[in-house]
């Protein structure tokens, strides 16, 4: 016996109309945010939950750096 499984993709509950999440693996626990609004969510069984930003500042993953040389006269 087959059994039919429909995929659907996780949807925010901030907008009018439901907007596809889109995932952020740069975040921990599978964090998934809303395009339009910037809402993060969290996945809880079955649906979605809005979730706020987890501390990352526990070390756990290197936070990215860049130095800029704001002395060049090019950057004015």
């Amino acid at each position: 016996m087959q059994e039919q499984v429909i995929l659907t993709a996780p949807t925010c509950t901030c907008c009018a109309t439901p907007v596809a999440l889109v995932p952020r693996p740069d975040l921990p626990d599978d964090l998934a945010v809303c395009p339009t609004t910037g809402t993060l969510y969290r996945p809880d069984s079955p649906s979605w939950t809005r979730a706020e930003l987890p501390d990352l500042r526990d070390g756990s993953r290197a936070l990215s750096s860049v130095r800029i040389d704001l002395s060049r006269a090019g950057y004015a």
